[in-house]
């Protein structure tokens, strides 16, 4: 299959191809996040098709690709494909406006289970800013190297904090998991409601770290009803003494995911 040299990018809709303005930019000054736009569209094309649809592929892929490309980009017109999830990742940066965009790819053949594939899809970009896929991608393995997980940050827990503190953790959960969050936190606190269907089951452990001062903070473990099942969940809360006229209390002023610390 002949590639024709990118040096134009092709308009939108029925309009001619403009020349592409050489030369391109510099790597620091590379659109990385329109790249991966346009790699992201070209990979779920590039790898859906149908033979009793072969149009339908060509059609999606013309719109992504230079002028001059074929849009059948390698494939003899046989079986069936369905290119599903697509995670961009990193962008490789090369000279004349060209890049390399790596994305990974769920895709399901025929009646066969769904399996995540690579690919290296390549991207060029005109002086005018307008990008395009200046070829055929490459098919690539998934790197399966096992990732350590960090060791979790480590605290000396306060037996005598976490009772006292248990009640008013546990209730901002029960608050947060309909809605009342604003109610249960402290004053200017902001906390996003969650997502409808979510459902409380359990506070299943509170452990408050050692410390001192009007600003605390510890790990709960929560349990969520979702989906007809339950997951188990670590929280990072942070709580501050509020005082009023008639006693001061603890509230909860912030809440994360993983602590970072």
């Amino acid at each position: 299959m002949a590639v024709a040299a990118t040096h134009s990018i092709l308009a939108p809709g029925n309009q001619a191809p403009q020349a592409a303005p050489a030369p391109g930019p510099t790597a620091a000054a590379y659109p990385e996040d329109g790249a991966r736009a346009v790699a992201v569209r070209a990979a779920r094309a590039y790898l859906t098709w149908d033979e009793a649809r072969p149009a339908d592929r060509a059609r999606e892929l013309s719109a992504v690709l230079a002028a001059g490309v074929d849009p059948q980009l390698g494939w003899n017109g046989a079986g069936t494909q369905t290119a599903g999830l697509v995670i961009p990742g990193p962008v490789a940066v090369g000279k004349s406006g060209r890049a390399r965009v790596r994305v990974d790819i769920e895709v399901t053949s025929g009646t066969g289970p769904a399996r995540w594939v690579a690919l290296d899809v390549p991207v060029v970009v005109s002086g005018s800013g307008r990008l395009a896929v200046s070829g055929p991608p490459a098919l690539l393995g998934v790197p399966e190297e096992a990732v350590t997980a960090p060791d979790p940050s480590a605290h000396t827990g306060d037996p005598a904090f976490s009772a006292e503190t248990r009640a008013p953790v546990t209730g901002f959960f029960r608050a947060w998991s309909v809605g009342g969050a604003a109610q249960a936190a402290a004053p200017g606190a902001v906390v996003p409601a969650l997502p409808a269907g979510v459902e409380l089951r359990a506070v299943q452990a509170w452990e408050a770290a050692e410390g001192a001062g009007a600003d605390r903070w510890g790990v709960a473990r929560v349990v969520w009803g979702v989906g007809g099942g339950e997951i188990t969940q670590a929280y990072r809360v942070t709580l501050t003494r509020v005082e009023s006229a008639r006693a001061g209390r603890w509230q909860v002023a912030g809440i994360s995911g993983d602590d970072l610390s």
